[in-house]
């Protein structure tokens, strides 16, 4: 039996119950009356017999009313009664049936949820709507008990799983760290591991070993066998060091390094030494053939940047053919480094702060005595005023990565300061530039925007090598579609080769100051430029004389036949353009 149908039988036998009160009052009511009326028509038959004389209507009528008033009043409060009766009856009844199992799942909801026990169960019996209610409840909770089930083993699953990827993970760590500490190739430590260890050593006895001409190894016996080479001198070395309990490590390439956290200076110089000698003594087999190596050896015995003070010595030792050399304080190169950093840091600050200052040195025709062209060269503005030559930082320059930079500051200057003038420019290029990326746009975008391509020379230097000579075709060809043109600077300091000007397509030839120099006063030399200059004729090519610094000199280039001369003696490098050429022809004494 639902709750509903429930509810509705007990409302209906508490009304009828009711019903029964009421008509049960109404009853007692009536049979009262009708006993009374009874009760008082006998005593009005013994009144009359009695003699008494009364009004019979009367009286009945006064009997009635009274004897109804009675049947009411406790009609009345019979209902009342069984009123209040069932008052108190029907909220038992009510909580007996509905409430009772009410509370009860109120109670078991409450248990649960302050338990989180999502195994129990609502008992609440019957077919009414509680019980199909517990019954639905029942079915979440065991759903819900199921899915806790599933995420509790998903949950296991999960941190097995980060419990197997972090072994995993420090596993390869650990891996990770032994490949970042430990050289691929020979297994034996490396340069991470070296400065680590060196910074617990007490006092570093630091050698390094430098392999000489491996270049020459590897391009002639192919890589491979390079490897092989490596392999079996860290093996060698290996075994050479064991009695003294030293360190080996592989630094990079063709080098390796020796250290011991302590010990005697003079101790370790001569082991060293006797290391080198073994290894020179004893041949090396190559592809089945035997080969000697050569090796130099840089010693630091210092805490302080010792492998930066070891690398020192090497290289001095490497400079002056020393098997070995022990760093000093007094070391010359350790103050070449300092002089290297020095103008490396003062020419980054001289880009960032424009303190690069372009000069152009005049170029004289020697048939019309007239400037027409001029030869662009770079200073530095020092921080005290003082313009700093090119000698003291450009050597230096050229072998980092900063040149290239300098050269784009020389680039965009040039094409500014020429953009309004008629005359022809000239910029030195070096291999770097050319193979340097930003160089080659910024020249494209350079000539293509501007109206003076055709009165741009770009000078390369004939003993200056290029690893691939493709991209100097590539970047000469790309250069001569906008109307440049091409020189070959210091032609003649070298070993000339004709067919180099051949292939480049030169317009320019400049012979080197050093032929040109001693043309006043040596014949051979005059040969030796004259046979260049009848060459240069020959295919077309316009000849410049660089480090003309004398009126003899002068005449006499003149005379050999030199289409341009430049050097002190027509004009020094300046800030500023040659206004007049009749100044330069005053100068000269030739007006």
């Amino acid at each position: 039996m639902t709750l509903r149908s429930k509810i509705t039988m007990l409302v209906i036998i508490t009304f009828g119950l009711f019903i029964v009160c009421v008509y049960a009052s109404l009853y007692y009511s009536l049979d009262q009356q009708f006993e009374q009326k009874q009760i008082f028509s006998n005593d009005a038959i013994v009144s009359r017999s009695n003699k008494l004389v009364l009004s019979m209507p009367l009286l009945e009528e006064q009997h009635l009313h009274l004897v109804g008033r009675k049947s009411i009043y406790y009609g009345a409060i019979l209902i009342l009664c069984s009123g209040l009766v069932f008052s108190f009856l029907l909220p038992m009844i009510l909580e007996k049936v509905l409430f009772r199992r009410l509370y009860s799942l109120i109670r078991s909801i409450v248990y649960i949820t302050k338990t989180q026990d999502l195994s129990s169960t609502l008992c609440v019996s019957g077919t009414d709507e509680i019980a199909i209610l517990a019954g639905e409840m029942n079915e979440m909770l065991l759903a819900l008990s199921n899915e806790k089930v599933l995420r509790q083993q998903a949950l296991q699953e999960v941190q097995e799983l980060n419990k197997n990827l972090e072994e995993r993970v420090q596993e390869k760590a650990l891996q990770l760290q032994k490949q970042m500490y430990t050289d691929q190739l020979t297994t034996t430590p490396n340069r991470l591991q070296l400065n680590e260890d060196m910074k617990v050593a007490e006092k570093p006895h630091l050698a390094i070993i430098n392999v000489e001409q491996f270049r020459t190894i590897n391009e002639f016996y192919g890589y491979q066998a390079g490897d092989d080479l490596l392999l079996e001198l860290a093996e060698r070395l290996i075994k050479l060091i064991e009695p003294y309990h030293y360190n080996l490590y592989r630094l990079a390439g063709d080098e390796y390094a020796i250290l011991a956290s302590e010990g005697n200076e003079k101790n370790f110089t001569e082991w060293m030494l006797n290391i080198h000698n073994v290894i020179e003594k004893v041949p090396f087999k190559i592809h089945g053939h035997s080969s000697y190596l050569f090796v130099t050896i840089g010693i630091a015995i210092t805490k302080d940047k010792p492998l930066e003070k070891a690398q020192m010595a090497l290289e001095y030792a490497r400079q002056y053919c020393l098997p070995l050399k022990v760093y000093h304080d007094d070391l010359p190169m350790r103050e070449t480094h300092r002089n290297n950093l020095h103008w490396i840091h003062e020419v980054q600050d001289a880009i960032q702060e424009d303190r690069v200052l372009v000069y152009y040195q005049p170029i004289m025709n020697t048939f019309t005595f007239e400037i027409s062209k001029y030869e662009v060269l770079v200073r530095l503005l020092g921080r005290d005023g003082q313009v700093i030559s090119p000698g003291t930082f450009l050597p230096i320059i050229k072998k980092t990565k900063l040149y290239p930079r300098l050269t784009e500051v020389i680039l965009e200057k040039s094409f500014t300061h020429f953009a309004d003038k008629d005359v022809d420019f000239s910029i030195n290029l070096s291999a770097a530039d050319i193979l340097d990326h930003g160089v080659q746009e910024l020249i494209g975008e350079l000539l293509e925007d501007s109206c003076i391509a055709k009165r741009v020379t770009f000078e390369f230097v004939e003993s200056e090598e290029f690893k691939n000579p493709e991209d100097l075709s590539f970047f000469i060809k790309r250069i001569k579609a906008f109307g440049a043109k091409i020189a070959i600077d210091d032609f003649g300091s070298g070993y000339s080769n004709f067919a180099y000007i051949l292939n480049m397509g030169a317009h320019y030839i400049k012979i080197d100051g050093s032929l040109i120099s001693e043309i006043g006063t040596n014949p051979a030399m005059v040969a030796i430029v004259e046979s260049i200059v009848y060459f240069a004729k020959q295919l077309g090519i316009r000849t410049i004389a660089e480090y003309v610094s004398s009126e003899s000199i002068f005449l006499e280039a003149k005379r050999i036949g030199l289409d341009y001369v430049q050097g002190y003696h027509i004009g020094k490098p300046s800030p500023m353009l040659v206004e007049e050429n009749k100044f330069c022809c005053v100068h000269l004494g030739v007006s």
